[in-house]
């Protein structure tokens, strides 16, 4: 009887409502303001590792995709997106990928992601992962081309986003 009991509360009491995970999706930019921050911070590292690095003619071979989201399921209105994929034909050469790493180390503080943790690093192959507070996430690779891709966390969609609901519709 008491671990029938125990059961019923920690089941009951583990899983987030509807309207907490509404609420802390209300606490964050809607998908629009979160997709339009992700790709000025994706513009600045292309731009950078190309000022810095030498000549390197970025390309976007993948649109923009949106899913839901896994974590926050029970709201309708919830949205991540993937943002393009861009590349260029050529790697970074190793003795450059240190500099490479410390670029995006700086622009990761100025927007609020975290150190940029190596997945694979061994000559001629290497690639970070960065996370920000807000789940979304990024990974530069560089082997025979070089890509960028972010991922969004998950936010609400901008005509279900408390702060929008006083903005007149288009």
């Amino acid at each position: 009887m008491v671990a029938a009991c125990l059961f019923l509360l920690i089941g009951c009491g583990g899983r987030p409502t509807m309207k907490d995970q509404f609420q802390t999706l209300s606490q964050r930019p809607d998908i629009d303001a979160a997709t339009a921050r992700y790709q000025r911070m994706q513009t600045e590292i292309r731009n950078r590792l190309a000022a810095e690095l030498g000549p390197m003619e970025w390309k976007e071979s993948h649109p923009v995709s949106r899913s839901g989201c896994a974590d926050f399921a029970d709201v309708p209105a919830a949205e991540s997106r993937s943002l393009g994929l861009w590349s260029f034909p050529h790697s970074i050469p190793d003795d450059q990928w240190s500099r490479a790493v410390a670029i995006i180390t700086e622009i990761n503080a100025a927007y609020g992601f975290g150190q940029p943790g190596h997945r694979v690093n061994s000559p001629g192959h290497h690639e970070v992962l960065s996370v920000d507070p807000l789940g979304a996430t990024y990974t530069l690779g560089t082997s025979v081309h070089t890509t960028l891709l972010f991922h969004t966390g998950c936010h609400l969609e901008a005509k279900a986003h408390p702060a929008n609901a006083a903005k007149p519709t288009t």
